[in-house]
């Protein structure tokens, strides 16, 4: 072999080595390996078949990186992804999977989709996303339908398709009817959705609170039970009671039937003594306690045996005696209830004060000199007539 023919297999051999670098580099380069990444991954209870090692990455219909492998890991498929560092610098910490494809039969790819409150943080190497969705794959479905008609007797299916086609035959007016009608409602109900699940959520905190309570409910059922037994036994005397007050209110209602207007006309005609009773009402309240107070200091006097009195008394000096006409009655008095010393009075309070007010009458006005004694105003008061100016 001459030196030339070795020069031309050399030659030939060198452009075979090159035109293979070539395509080495440029599958490389299609593939990113000379361009930096962040490398990441993506876990899913399944990835489907049609998913597969250099499948696309995309965020916003834009690629952003490739499948690099799909292992099967514990808790279904890991897939490891390699996003371009430029646009994983885009790509939030807290971006969400779904691994989509174009159509049933297409390959997939993994779309990247940003949560509605994105984080400022870039997504970093090593990160680990769980994927939210998975398209489904024809020969998934297949699998499925495969398994229900092993699992479905056809005869028996044939016969109930049938039937429901029996069923349907000549009703399709009424099933439209029925199909907008429900529209209708559930266009109705979908802007209430948002309160249904607070409903829902209040009910649950709801039944939690009877759960904690269930045992003081049972008790109370228990005894609810108890009292229902003896309103049973006592069910001929709740009657005579129930009927006993029907004839009552029916009585009453012949009575107050009957003397309607009476009673509304003594009605309004008390309303003055009450409010003036309402307006005293401490001034009553003190009289009665400090007449209660006098009756337990009085009952060791008579001897508390209600027949007798032990008194050691005597004759003393008394007023004037009221003078016609200068003390005829006056209704004049103001200043609204007093108790003075009541209910309770004690030494410090004797002599009790007088309250004067403008009544027509004051004992005390002609008493600034001390008591006196009146004769013959006893023998004036039951004997003689009363004649202006003379005590009576």
């Amino acid at each position: 072999m001459t030196w030339k023919a070795l020069a031309k297999k050399a030659a030939a051999l060198g452009l075979a080595v090159v035109l293979a670098g070539v395509l080495a580099l440029t599958y490389a380069a299609y593939r990113g390996a000379f361009r930096p990444a962040v490398p990441i991954t993506v876990e899913s209870g399944r990835a489907g078949l049609a998913l597969r090692s250099g499948a696309l990455v995309k965020r916003h219909g834009v690629e952003v990186g490739r499948v690099v492998g799909v292992e099967n890991g514990p808790g279904g498929a890991v897939v490891e992804v390699r996003l371009d560092r430029h646009a994983a610098a885009a790509v939030p910490s807290d971006t969400r999977a779904d691994i989509t494809s174009t159509t049933v039969f297409g390959e997939k790819y993994i779309t990247l989709t940003d949560p509605p409150d994105p984080s400022t943080r870039s997504i970093a190497a090593g990160a680990t996303i769980r994927a939210g969705s998975v398209t489904v794959e024809i020969d998934s479905v297949f699998e499925s339908l495969t398994a229900i008609l092993r699992a479905v007797d056809p005869a028996k299916l044939n016969v109930t398709l049938s039937a429901v086609a029996g069923a349907l035959r000549g009703q399709g007016d009424d099933l439209g009817r029925a199909i907008d009608d429900a529209n209708a409602v559930l266009a109705q109900i979908d802007p209430l959705l948002p309160q249904l699940r607070h409903d829902m959520r209040s009910t649950a905190d709801t039944t939690e609170i009877y759960a904690d309570a269930a045992d003081d409910l049972s008790d109370t059922l228990t005894r609810a039970s108890t009292t229902a037994d003896t309103l049973v036994d006592t069910a001929d005397t709740l009657d005579h009671v129930l009927l006993a007050v029907i004839g009552m209110s029916d009585t009453g209602t012949q009575v107050l039937s009957a003397n309607a207007d009476p009673l509304t006309s003594a009605i309004t005609l008390l309303d003055p003594t009450t409010s003036l009773l309402g307006e005293y009402a401490p001034e009553i309240t003190c009289f009665l306690q400090g007449a209660d107070e006098a009756r337990t200091l009085a009952e060791p006097v008579s001897g508390g045996n209600g027949a007798s009195m032990l008194l050691r008394s005597t004759l003393l000096l008394g007023t004037s005696p009221y003078t016609y006409p200068d003390n005829l009655p006056v209704v004049r008095a103001s200043g609204g209830p007093r108790c003075g010393s009541l209910p309770k009075t004690t030494m410090a309070d004797v002599p009790t004060p007088y309250v004067v007010a403008d009544t027509g009458a004051n004992p005390f006005r002609d008493s600034t000199g001390g008591r006196r004694l009146v004769p013959g105003s006893l023998l004036d008061l039951l004997y003689t007539t009363s004649t202006p100016g003379r005590p009576r």
